[in-house]
Protein backbone atom coordinates (compact mmCIF):
# COMPACT_ATOMS: atom_id res chain seq x y z
CA UNK A 1 0.00 0.00 0.00
CA UNK A 2 1.63 3.22 -1.13
CA UNK A 3 1.11 5.55 1.77
CA UNK A 4 3.95 7.99 1.10
CA UNK A 5 2.12 9.61 -1.84
CA UNK A 6 -0.69 10.91 0.31
CA UNK A 7 0.98 14.35 0.52
CA UNK A 8 -0.47 15.00 -2.95
CA UNK A 9 -3.81 15.60 -1.23
CA UNK A 10 -2.48 19.05 -0.32
CA UNK A 11 -3.63 20.35 -3.71
CA UNK A 12 -7.29 19.70 -2.92
CA UNK A 13 -8.33 22.82 -1.04
CA UNK A 14 -11.58 24.04 -2.57
CA UNK A 15 -14.39 22.77 -0.37
CA UNK A 16 -14.00 21.29 3.11
CA UNK A 17 -10.45 21.62 4.41
CA UNK A 18 -9.46 18.91 6.89
CA UNK A 19 -6.36 17.95 8.84
CA UNK A 20 -5.18 14.34 8.70
CA UNK A 21 -2.33 13.05 10.84
CA UNK A 22 0.59 11.73 8.85
CA UNK A 23 0.39 7.94 8.74
CA UNK A 24 4.07 6.96 8.75
CA UNK A 25 4.00 6.07 12.45
CA UNK A 26 0.74 4.23 12.01
CA UNK A 27 2.22 2.22 9.18
CA UNK A 28 5.18 1.27 11.41
CA UNK A 29 2.82 0.10 14.14
CA UNK A 30 0.79 -1.88 11.61
CA UNK A 31 3.89 -3.63 10.28
CA UNK A 32 5.08 -4.30 13.83
CA UNK A 33 1.85 -6.12 14.60
CA UNK A 34 2.02 -8.03 11.31
CA UNK A 35 5.45 -9.28 12.40
CA UNK A 36 4.00 -10.39 15.78
CA UNK A 37 6.29 -8.10 17.72
CA UNK A 38 5.60 -7.03 21.30
CA UNK A 39 2.63 -4.74 21.85
CA UNK A 40 3.66 -3.62 25.31
CA UNK A 41 4.90 -0.18 24.25
CA UNK A 42 2.35 0.65 21.58
CA UNK A 43 0.88 3.54 23.54
CA UNK A 44 4.22 5.28 23.52
CA UNK A 45 4.65 4.99 19.74
CA UNK A 46 1.19 6.25 18.89
CA UNK A 47 1.70 10.01 19.03
CA UNK A 48 0.22 12.93 17.14
CA UNK A 49 2.62 14.07 14.44
CA UNK A 50 3.34 17.72 13.68
CA UNK A 51 3.36 16.91 9.95
CA UNK A 52 -0.16 17.49 8.69
CA UNK A 53 -1.71 16.34 5.44
CA UNK A 54 -4.18 18.81 4.04
CA UNK A 55 -7.20 16.96 2.68
CA UNK A 56 -10.36 18.35 1.15
CA UNK A 57 -13.71 16.64 0.62
CA UNK A 58 -14.75 17.09 -2.99
CA UNK A 59 -18.36 17.64 -4.04
CA UNK A 60 -19.09 13.93 -4.33
CA UNK A 61 -17.66 13.27 -0.89
CA UNK A 62 -19.68 16.04 0.75
CA UNK A 63 -22.84 14.80 -0.98
CA UNK A 64 -22.20 11.19 0.09
CA UNK A 65 -21.60 12.15 3.71
CA UNK A 66 -24.75 14.27 3.68
CA UNK A 67 -26.75 11.30 2.39
CA UNK A 68 -25.62 9.20 5.35
CA UNK A 69 -26.45 12.05 7.70
CA UNK A 70 -29.81 12.49 5.95
CA UNK A 71 -30.87 8.94 6.79
CA UNK A 72 -29.86 9.58 10.40
CA UNK A 73 -31.80 12.86 10.39
CA UNK A 74 -35.03 11.09 9.43
CA UNK A 75 -34.66 8.71 12.35
CA UNK A 76 -33.58 11.50 14.70
CA UNK A 77 -36.72 13.47 13.86
CA UNK A 78 -38.72 10.33 14.51
CA UNK A 79 -36.97 9.99 17.88
CA UNK A 80 -37.88 13.54 18.86
CA UNK A 81 -41.59 12.91 18.41
CA UNK A 82 -42.09 10.54 21.39
CA UNK A 83 -40.02 12.91 23.54
CA UNK A 84 -42.53 15.71 22.99
CA UNK A 85 -45.58 13.44 22.97
CA UNK A 86 -46.21 13.68 26.71
CA UNK A 87 -46.69 17.45 26.37
CA UNK A 88 -49.49 16.65 23.89
CA UNK A 89 -50.94 13.65 25.69
CA UNK A 90 -51.27 14.92 29.27
CA UNK A 91 -53.34 18.07 28.60
CA UNK A 92 -55.70 16.16 26.27
CA UNK A 93 -56.24 13.38 28.81
CA UNK A 94 -56.97 16.01 31.47
CA UNK A 95 -60.22 16.80 29.67
CA UNK A 96 -63.21 15.05 31.23
CA UNK A 97 -64.58 13.73 27.93
CA UNK A 98 -61.21 12.51 26.68
CA UNK A 99 -61.03 9.18 24.83
CA UNK A 100 -59.08 7.72 27.73
CA UNK A 101 -60.44 9.44 30.82
CA UNK A 102 -58.69 9.52 34.18
CA UNK A 103 -59.64 10.79 37.60
CA UNK A 104 -58.66 14.44 38.07
CA UNK A 105 -58.18 16.35 41.28
CA UNK A 106 -58.75 20.07 40.70
CA UNK A 107 -55.82 21.66 42.39
CA UNK A 108 -53.41 22.75 39.67
CA UNK A 109 -50.26 24.63 40.71
CA UNK A 110 -48.91 21.36 42.00
CA UNK A 111 -51.15 20.69 45.01
CA UNK A 112 -51.91 24.35 45.84
CA UNK A 113 -55.40 24.81 47.40
CA UNK A 114 -58.01 26.69 45.38
CA UNK A 115 -57.57 29.88 47.37
CA UNK A 116 -53.85 30.08 46.62
CA UNK A 117 -52.38 31.43 43.41
CA UNK A 118 -49.59 29.74 41.49
CA UNK A 119 -45.88 29.94 42.31
CA UNK A 120 -45.53 33.10 40.21
CA UNK A 121 -48.68 34.62 41.63
CA UNK A 122 -50.34 34.44 38.22
CA UNK A 123 -53.63 32.84 37.25
CA UNK A 124 -56.11 30.56 38.95
CA UNK A 125 -55.76 26.91 39.90
CA UNK A 126 -56.36 24.44 37.07
CA UNK A 127 -56.77 20.65 36.87
CA UNK A 128 -53.84 18.59 38.03
CA UNK A 129 -53.57 14.84 37.43
CA UNK A 130 -52.36 13.08 40.55
CA UNK A 131 -49.55 10.60 39.70
CA UNK A 132 -50.45 7.00 40.51
CA UNK A 133 -49.90 3.61 38.91
CA UNK A 134 -51.85 3.67 35.67
CA UNK A 135 -52.07 7.45 35.52
CA UNK A 136 -51.13 9.23 32.28
CA UNK A 137 -48.99 11.57 34.36
CA UNK A 138 -46.55 8.68 34.57
CA UNK A 139 -45.96 8.75 30.80
CA UNK A 140 -43.00 11.18 30.81
CA UNK A 141 -41.11 9.23 33.47
CA UNK A 142 -42.05 5.82 32.02
CA UNK A 143 -40.57 6.84 28.67
CA UNK A 144 -37.41 8.02 30.41
CA UNK A 145 -37.24 4.81 32.45
CA UNK A 146 -37.30 2.63 29.33
CA UNK A 147 -34.76 4.73 27.42
CA UNK A 148 -31.67 3.78 29.49
CA UNK A 149 -32.45 0.08 28.98
CA UNK A 150 -32.29 0.61 25.23
CA UNK A 151 -29.10 2.64 25.63
CA UNK A 152 -27.41 -0.09 27.65
CA UNK A 153 -28.30 -2.80 25.14
CA UNK A 154 -27.24 -0.70 22.17
CA UNK A 155 -23.55 -1.04 23.10
CA UNK A 156 -23.16 -4.79 22.44
CA UNK A 157 -25.47 -4.63 19.40
CA UNK A 158 -23.46 -1.71 18.02
CA UNK A 159 -20.37 -3.91 17.83
CA UNK A 160 -22.29 -7.00 16.66
CA UNK A 161 -24.75 -5.68 14.07
CA UNK A 162 -22.88 -2.55 13.07
CA UNK A 163 -23.92 1.09 13.25
CA UNK A 164 -26.34 1.01 10.32
CA UNK A 165 -27.82 -2.33 11.37
CA UNK A 166 -28.58 -1.00 14.85
CA UNK A 167 -30.33 2.05 13.44
CA UNK A 168 -32.52 -0.04 11.16
CA UNK A 169 -33.36 -2.34 14.04
CA UNK A 170 -34.33 0.58 16.30
CA UNK A 171 -36.94 1.78 13.79
CA UNK A 172 -38.99 -1.39 14.39
CA UNK A 173 -39.86 -0.90 18.10
CA UNK A 174 -40.32 2.82 17.49
CA UNK A 175 -43.09 2.09 14.97
CA UNK A 176 -44.52 -0.62 17.21
CA UNK A 177 -44.71 1.76 20.18
CA UNK A 178 -46.63 4.34 18.16
CA UNK A 179 -49.06 1.70 16.89
CA UNK A 180 -49.75 0.47 20.43
CA UNK A 181 -50.43 4.04 21.59
CA UNK A 182 -52.62 4.73 18.58
CA UNK A 183 -54.89 1.77 19.35
CA UNK A 184 -54.76 2.25 23.16
CA UNK A 185 -58.11 2.23 24.97
CA UNK A 186 -56.76 2.55 28.51
CA UNK A 187 -53.84 3.97 30.46
CA UNK A 188 -51.82 0.71 30.78
CA UNK A 189 -51.83 0.33 26.98
CA UNK A 190 -50.53 3.88 26.63
CA UNK A 191 -47.78 3.13 29.12
CA UNK A 192 -46.78 0.00 27.20
CA UNK A 193 -46.51 2.04 24.01
CA UNK A 194 -44.45 4.67 25.80
CA UNK A 195 -42.12 2.00 27.18
CA UNK A 196 -41.56 0.44 23.75
CA UNK A 197 -40.95 3.80 22.06
CA UNK A 198 -38.70 4.90 24.92
CA UNK A 199 -36.63 1.75 24.49
CA UNK A 200 -36.27 2.50 20.77
CA UNK A 201 -35.19 6.10 21.37
CA UNK A 202 -32.52 4.92 23.80
CA UNK A 203 -31.35 2.18 21.45
CA UNK A 204 -30.75 4.53 18.51
CA UNK A 205 -28.88 7.27 20.38
CA UNK A 206 -25.32 5.94 20.27
CA UNK A 207 -25.41 4.31 16.80
CA UNK A 208 -26.70 7.48 15.14
CA UNK A 209 -23.91 9.66 16.51
CA UNK A 210 -21.21 7.06 15.98
CA UNK A 211 -22.24 6.41 12.36
CA UNK A 212 -22.11 10.10 11.45
CA UNK A 213 -18.90 10.61 13.43
CA UNK A 214 -17.13 7.72 11.71
CA UNK A 215 -18.23 8.54 8.16
CA UNK A 216 -17.79 12.33 8.14
CA UNK A 217 -14.45 14.09 7.76
CA UNK A 218 -13.40 16.30 10.71
CA UNK A 219 -14.39 19.58 9.05
CA UNK A 220 -17.94 18.39 8.38
CA UNK A 221 -18.35 16.23 11.48
CA UNK A 222 -19.55 19.04 13.74
CA UNK A 223 -22.32 20.31 11.50
CA UNK A 224 -23.50 16.82 10.50
CA UNK A 225 -23.72 15.54 14.07
CA UNK A 226 -25.35 18.76 15.27
CA UNK A 227 -27.87 18.58 12.44
CA UNK A 228 -29.20 15.39 14.01
CA UNK A 229 -30.22 17.47 17.02
CA UNK A 230 -31.88 19.98 14.72
CA UNK A 231 -33.88 17.09 13.28
CA UNK A 232 -34.59 15.87 16.80
CA UNK A 233 -35.91 19.33 17.68
CA UNK A 234 -37.95 19.36 14.47
CA UNK A 235 -39.56 16.11 15.60
CA UNK A 236 -40.57 17.76 18.88
CA UNK A 237 -41.92 20.76 16.98
CA UNK A 238 -43.81 18.46 14.63
CA UNK A 239 -45.48 16.55 17.46
CA UNK A 240 -46.52 19.81 19.14
CA UNK A 241 -48.03 21.03 15.86
CA UNK A 242 -49.89 17.74 15.38
CA UNK A 243 -51.11 17.90 18.98
CA UNK A 244 -52.59 21.34 18.43
CA UNK A 245 -54.57 20.04 15.44
CA UNK A 246 -55.41 16.37 16.07
CA UNK A 247 -56.41 13.97 18.82
CA UNK A 248 -53.59 12.20 20.62
CA UNK A 249 -54.33 8.81 18.98
CA UNK A 250 -54.19 10.30 15.47
CA UNK A 251 -50.90 11.95 16.41
CA UNK A 252 -49.57 8.53 17.44
CA UNK A 253 -50.26 7.04 14.01
CA UNK A 254 -48.54 10.03 12.38
CA UNK A 255 -45.44 9.12 14.38
CA UNK A 256 -44.93 5.89 12.40
CA UNK A 257 -44.13 7.64 9.10
CA UNK A 258 -40.60 8.90 9.77
CA UNK A 259 -39.21 5.63 11.22
CA UNK A 260 -40.50 3.70 8.19
CA UNK A 261 -38.92 6.14 5.74
CA UNK A 262 -35.66 6.08 7.75
CA UNK A 263 -35.57 2.26 7.72
CA UNK A 264 -35.79 2.29 3.92
CA UNK A 265 -33.22 5.09 3.59
CA UNK A 266 -30.55 3.18 5.52
CA UNK A 267 -30.69 0.45 2.87
CA UNK A 268 -29.12 2.88 0.39
CA UNK A 269 -26.14 4.07 2.47
CA UNK A 270 -23.03 2.08 3.49
CA UNK A 271 -22.05 0.73 6.86
CA UNK A 272 -19.32 2.51 8.84
CA UNK A 273 -15.90 1.70 7.32
CA UNK A 274 -14.37 1.67 10.81
CA UNK A 275 -16.74 -1.11 11.89
CA UNK A 276 -16.22 -3.05 8.66
CA UNK A 277 -12.44 -2.98 9.15
CA UNK A 278 -12.78 -4.21 12.74
CA UNK A 279 -14.93 -7.08 11.44
CA UNK A 280 -12.29 -8.00 8.85
CA UNK A 281 -14.44 -6.92 5.89
CA UNK A 282 -11.68 -4.90 4.29
CA UNK A 283 -13.01 -4.88 0.73
CA UNK A 284 -16.44 -3.68 1.85
CA UNK A 285 -14.72 -1.03 3.95
CA UNK A 286 -12.71 0.11 0.92
CA UNK A 287 -15.82 0.42 -1.23
CA UNK A 288 -17.73 2.25 1.48
CA UNK A 289 -14.89 4.66 2.22
CA UNK A 290 -14.20 5.25 -1.47
CA UNK A 291 -17.84 6.30 -1.90
CA UNK A 292 -17.73 8.47 1.21
CA UNK A 293 -14.56 10.20 0.00
CA UNK A 294 -15.93 10.93 -3.47
CA UNK A 295 -13.73 8.45 -5.34
CA UNK A 296 -10.42 9.72 -3.89
CA UNK A 297 -8.39 6.49 -3.95
CA UNK A 298 -5.31 7.85 -2.19
CA UNK A 299 -7.31 9.32 0.66
CA UNK A 300 -9.21 6.06 0.98
CA UNK A 301 -5.93 4.13 1.19
CA UNK A 302 -4.60 6.53 3.82
CA UNK A 303 -7.64 6.20 6.07
CA UNK A 304 -7.89 2.43 5.57
CA UNK A 305 -4.27 2.13 6.74
CA UNK A 306 -5.07 4.05 9.93
CA UNK A 307 -8.23 2.02 10.56
CA UNK A 308 -6.43 -1.28 9.99
CA UNK A 309 -3.62 -0.27 12.35
CA UNK A 310 -6.07 0.69 15.09
CA UNK A 311 -8.05 -2.51 14.60
CA UNK A 312 -4.91 -4.65 14.72
CA UNK A 313 -3.89 -2.95 17.95
CA UNK A 314 -7.22 -3.72 19.58
CA UNK A 315 -7.30 -7.31 18.32
CA UNK A 316 -3.74 -7.91 19.49
CA UNK A 317 -4.51 -6.62 22.97
CA UNK A 318 -7.75 -8.64 23.25
CA UNK A 319 -6.49 -11.92 21.77
CA UNK A 320 -5.85 -13.42 25.22
CA UNK A 321 -9.42 -12.77 26.38
CA UNK A 322 -10.93 -16.09 25.22
CA UNK A 323 -13.15 -17.13 28.13
CA UNK A 324 -16.28 -15.27 29.18
CA UNK A 325 -14.71 -14.19 32.45
CA UNK A 326 -11.65 -12.87 30.68
CA UNK A 327 -13.83 -11.04 28.17
CA UNK A 328 -15.75 -9.36 30.98
CA UNK A 329 -12.46 -8.46 32.63
CA UNK A 330 -11.13 -7.15 29.31
CA UNK A 331 -14.26 -5.04 28.79
CA UNK A 332 -13.96 -3.60 32.29
CA UNK A 333 -10.27 -2.90 31.75
CA UNK A 334 -11.15 -1.06 28.55
CA UNK A 335 -13.69 1.15 30.32
CA UNK A 336 -11.38 2.06 33.22
CA UNK A 337 -8.38 2.72 30.98
CA UNK A 338 -7.45 6.44 31.02
CA UNK A 339 -8.18 7.06 27.34
CA UNK A 340 -11.77 5.82 27.89
CA UNK A 341 -12.48 6.78 31.49
CA UNK A 342 -11.42 10.41 31.06
CA UNK A 343 -13.72 11.24 28.12
CA UNK A 344 -16.50 9.14 29.65
CA UNK A 345 -16.27 11.14 32.88
CA UNK A 346 -16.27 14.46 31.01
CA UNK A 347 -19.38 13.51 29.03
CA UNK A 348 -21.27 12.23 32.08
CA UNK A 349 -20.52 15.32 34.18
CA UNK A 350 -21.51 17.55 31.27
CA UNK A 351 -24.77 15.62 30.87
CA UNK A 352 -25.59 15.78 34.59
CA UNK A 353 -25.16 19.55 34.67
CA UNK A 354 -27.09 19.87 31.41
CA UNK A 355 -30.08 18.02 32.88
CA UNK A 356 -29.88 20.11 36.04
CA UNK A 357 -30.13 23.22 33.88
CA UNK A 358 -33.58 22.06 32.73
CA UNK A 359 -32.78 21.22 29.11
CA UNK A 360 -35.19 18.29 28.88
CA UNK A 361 -37.60 19.23 31.64
CA UNK A 362 -38.92 22.04 29.47
CA UNK A 363 -39.42 19.54 26.62
CA UNK A 364 -41.49 17.08 28.66
CA UNK A 365 -43.48 19.71 30.54
CA UNK A 366 -43.56 22.45 27.88
CA UNK A 367 -47.30 23.17 27.98
CA UNK A 368 -47.50 23.11 31.78
CA UNK A 369 -44.39 25.26 32.23
CA UNK A 370 -45.60 27.88 29.78
CA UNK A 371 -48.94 27.97 31.58
CA UNK A 372 -47.19 28.35 34.95
CA UNK A 373 -44.94 31.13 33.68
CA UNK A 374 -47.43 33.03 31.55
CA UNK A 375 -50.70 32.53 33.39
CA UNK A 376 -54.14 31.46 32.24
CA UNK A 377 -54.43 34.12 29.54
CA UNK A 378 -51.56 32.61 27.56
CA UNK A 379 -52.33 30.11 24.78
CA UNK A 380 -50.09 27.41 26.23
CA UNK A 381 -50.18 25.20 23.11
CA UNK A 382 -49.19 28.08 20.85
CA UNK A 383 -46.45 29.10 23.27
CA UNK A 384 -45.19 25.51 23.45
CA UNK A 385 -45.06 25.36 19.65
CA UNK A 386 -43.13 28.65 19.58
CA UNK A 387 -40.78 27.20 22.19
CA UNK A 388 -40.19 24.13 20.02
CA UNK A 389 -39.71 26.33 16.96
CA UNK A 390 -37.15 28.38 18.89
CA UNK A 391 -35.31 25.19 19.79
CA UNK A 392 -35.31 24.04 16.17
CA UNK A 393 -34.04 27.37 14.82
CA UNK A 394 -31.26 27.56 17.40
CA UNK A 395 -30.24 24.00 16.53
CA UNK A 396 -29.81 25.18 12.95
CA UNK A 397 -27.81 28.14 14.26
CA UNK A 398 -25.63 25.72 16.23
CA UNK A 399 -24.86 23.82 13.01
CA UNK A 400 -23.57 27.03 11.44
CA UNK A 401 -21.64 28.12 14.52
CA UNK A 402 -19.90 24.74 14.77
CA UNK A 403 -18.30 25.49 11.40
CA UNK A 404 -16.99 28.84 12.65
CA UNK A 405 -16.12 28.53 16.33
CA UNK A 406 -14.80 25.87 18.67
CA UNK A 407 -16.83 23.50 20.82
CA UNK A 408 -15.57 25.03 24.05
CA UNK A 409 -16.50 28.60 23.13
CA UNK A 410 -19.97 27.53 22.03
CA UNK A 411 -20.56 25.54 25.21
CA UNK A 412 -19.45 28.38 27.49
CA UNK A 413 -21.56 30.93 25.59
CA UNK A 414 -24.58 28.63 25.79
CA UNK A 415 -24.18 27.93 29.50
CA UNK A 416 -23.73 31.59 30.44
CA UNK A 417 -26.69 32.62 28.27
CA UNK A 418 -28.86 29.94 29.87
CA UNK A 419 -27.84 31.07 33.33
CA UNK A 420 -28.53 34.75 32.62
CA UNK A 421 -31.97 34.08 31.11
CA UNK A 422 -32.96 31.87 34.05
CA UNK A 423 -31.72 34.23 36.74
CA UNK A 424 -33.29 37.30 35.09
CA UNK A 425 -36.63 35.47 35.08
CA UNK A 426 -36.16 34.63 38.77
CA UNK A 427 -35.16 38.20 39.66
CA UNK A 428 -38.16 39.69 37.86
CA UNK A 429 -40.64 37.44 39.64
CA UNK A 430 -39.08 38.23 43.02
CA UNK A 431 -38.82 42.02 42.76
CA UNK A 432 -42.17 42.81 41.15
CA UNK A 433 -44.76 44.07 43.60
CA UNK A 434 -47.94 43.23 41.71
CA UNK A 435 -49.16 41.74 38.46
CA UNK A 436 -49.11 43.89 35.34
CA UNK A 437 -49.78 43.62 31.63
CA UNK A 438 -46.07 43.39 30.87
CA UNK A 439 -45.60 40.18 32.86
CA UNK A 440 -46.35 37.89 29.95
CA UNK A 441 -43.96 39.80 27.66
CA UNK A 442 -41.03 39.93 30.09
CA UNK A 443 -41.39 36.36 31.28
CA UNK A 444 -42.00 35.15 27.73
CA UNK A 445 -38.82 36.82 26.47
CA UNK A 446 -36.85 35.27 29.34
CA UNK A 447 -38.32 31.84 28.62
CA UNK A 448 -37.55 31.93 24.91
CA UNK A 449 -34.07 33.36 25.57
CA UNK A 450 -33.51 30.47 27.96
CA UNK A 451 -34.59 27.91 25.35
CA UNK A 452 -32.46 29.50 22.62
CA UNK A 453 -29.30 29.84 24.69
CA UNK A 454 -29.67 26.35 26.13
CA UNK A 455 -30.26 24.77 22.73
CA UNK A 456 -27.36 26.33 20.84
CA UNK A 457 -24.75 24.53 22.92
CA UNK A 458 -25.85 22.52 25.94
CA UNK A 459 -28.53 20.67 23.96
CA UNK A 460 -26.47 19.87 20.86
CA UNK A 461 -22.94 19.20 22.15
CA UNK A 462 -23.40 15.96 24.17
CA UNK A 463 -24.19 13.98 21.02
CA UNK A 464 -21.14 15.41 19.30
CA UNK A 465 -19.01 14.39 22.28
CA UNK A 466 -20.07 10.75 21.95
CA UNK A 467 -18.88 10.63 18.35
CA UNK A 468 -15.68 12.59 18.97
CA UNK A 469 -14.29 11.93 22.45
CA UNK A 470 -14.71 8.16 22.87
CA UNK A 471 -11.99 5.99 21.25
CA UNK A 472 -12.90 3.65 18.43
CA UNK A 473 -12.45 0.42 20.39
CA UNK A 474 -14.87 1.59 23.10
CA UNK A 475 -17.55 3.51 21.21
CA UNK A 476 -20.00 0.65 21.48
CA UNK A 477 -19.78 -0.35 25.13
CA UNK A 478 -18.75 3.07 26.49
CA UNK A 479 -21.29 4.92 24.35
CA UNK A 480 -24.07 2.60 25.50
CA UNK A 481 -23.00 2.98 29.12
CA UNK A 482 -22.92 6.76 28.75
CA UNK A 483 -26.42 6.89 27.31
CA UNK A 484 -27.63 4.55 30.04
CA UNK A 485 -26.37 6.96 32.70
CA UNK A 486 -27.79 9.96 30.83
CA UNK A 487 -31.24 8.47 30.38
CA UNK A 488 -31.35 7.21 33.96
CA UNK A 489 -30.59 10.75 35.13
CA UNK A 490 -33.22 12.00 32.68
CA UNK A 491 -35.75 9.64 34.27
CA UNK A 492 -34.89 11.00 37.72
CA UNK A 493 -35.17 14.58 36.44
CA UNK A 494 -38.58 14.12 34.82
CA UNK A 495 -39.90 12.09 37.75
CA UNK A 496 -38.69 14.49 40.43
CA UNK A 497 -39.52 17.77 38.70
CA UNK A 498 -43.20 17.89 39.80
CA UNK A 499 -42.10 17.34 43.42
CA UNK A 500 -39.37 19.97 43.19
CA UNK A 501 -41.76 22.37 41.51
CA UNK A 502 -44.28 21.76 44.27
CA UNK A 503 -41.64 22.54 46.89
CA UNK A 504 -39.93 25.60 45.42
CA UNK A 505 -42.25 26.75 42.63
CA UNK A 506 -41.31 27.81 39.13
CA UNK A 507 -39.15 30.60 40.54
CA UNK A 508 -37.07 28.14 42.54
CA UNK A 509 -36.89 25.72 39.63
CA UNK A 510 -35.42 28.34 37.31
CA UNK A 511 -33.00 29.37 40.05
CA UNK A 512 -31.73 25.78 40.03
CA UNK A 513 -31.54 25.87 36.22
CA UNK A 514 -29.50 29.09 36.25
CA UNK A 515 -27.07 27.93 38.93
CA UNK A 516 -26.48 24.59 37.20
CA UNK A 517 -25.79 26.33 33.89
CA UNK A 518 -23.22 28.57 35.56
CA UNK A 519 -21.47 25.50 36.98
CA UNK A 520 -21.57 23.98 33.50
CA UNK A 521 -19.69 26.96 32.07
CA UNK A 522 -16.97 26.59 34.70
CA UNK A 523 -16.66 22.85 34.06
CA UNK A 524 -16.35 23.33 30.30
CA UNK A 525 -13.61 25.93 30.77
CA UNK A 526 -11.62 23.60 33.01
CA UNK A 527 -12.08 20.15 31.48
CA UNK A 528 -13.59 19.99 27.99
CA UNK A 529 -10.96 19.65 25.22
CA UNK A 530 -11.26 21.51 21.95
CA UNK A 531 -11.96 19.03 19.14
CA UNK A 532 -12.79 21.31 16.21
CA UNK A 533 -10.95 20.26 13.01
CA UNK A 534 -9.20 17.37 14.77
CA UNK A 535 -9.27 13.83 13.48
CA UNK A 536 -10.71 11.14 15.72
CA UNK A 537 -7.20 9.70 15.97
CA UNK A 538 -5.79 13.00 17.25
CA UNK A 539 -8.54 13.24 19.86
CA UNK A 540 -7.90 9.68 20.96
CA UNK A 541 -4.19 10.41 21.30
CA UNK A 542 -4.94 13.47 23.46
CA UNK A 543 -6.63 11.28 26.06
CA UNK A 544 -3.61 8.97 26.08
CA UNK A 545 -1.64 11.80 27.66
CA UNK A 546 -1.24 12.12 31.43
CA UNK A 547 -3.08 15.42 31.82
CA UNK A 548 -6.57 15.22 33.33
CA UNK A 549 -7.85 18.74 32.62
CA UNK A 550 -7.70 20.80 29.45
CA UNK A 551 -6.22 23.79 31.25
CA UNK A 552 -3.32 21.65 32.55
CA UNK A 553 -2.20 20.32 29.16
CA UNK A 554 1.48 20.64 28.30
CA UNK A 555 3.11 23.54 26.47
CA UNK A 556 3.76 21.26 23.47
CA UNK A 557 0.07 20.42 23.30
CA UNK A 558 -0.82 24.12 23.45
CA UNK A 559 1.54 24.78 20.53
CA UNK A 560 -0.11 21.98 18.54
CA UNK A 561 -3.49 23.54 19.34
CA UNK A 562 -2.26 26.77 17.82
CA UNK A 563 -1.20 24.97 14.64
CA UNK A 564 -4.66 23.39 14.30
CA UNK A 565 -6.44 26.70 14.89
CA UNK A 566 -4.33 28.55 12.34
CA UNK A 567 -5.28 25.95 9.73
CA UNK A 568 -8.98 26.12 10.70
Amino acid sequence: MALDKSEENQSMLRYSSTNYTKVVKVKDVYEDIENNNSCSNLDGSYKVENDIIRYTSNRKAVFAQCLVAGAVLLLAAGAGMPIGYSAVLLPQLSVENATVYTAIIYHRRLASPSSVRGPLGIGDPQPRIIPFVGSPDATPSVHSLATPIGSLLSGPFLDTLGRRGCLQLSAVPLCLGWIVMGFAKNIPALLVGRIVSGFAVGFMGVPSQVLVGETADPELRGILVASAFAAYSFGILLIYAFGASFEWNVVAFCGTVLPIVAFISFSFVPESPAWLVREGKIEKARRALLWLRGGDVEQMNTEIAILEARAKLDIGQKSLATSFGRRVSSTWSTIVSPNVLKPLSIINIFNALQLSSGTYVIVFYAVDLVRDVGGKNVDSYLAAIITALTRFLFCLLACVLLLKIGRRSLAIFSAIGTSLASLVLVAYTLIRKEESDVDAYVLGICLFAYVGANTVGLFTLPGLMIGELLPQNARGIAGGFNFFIFNFLLFLATKSFPTINNAVGITGAFAIFGTSALLEAAFVYVALPETKNRTLEEIEDYFQQSNLLWITRSREQRQNDGIILRHS
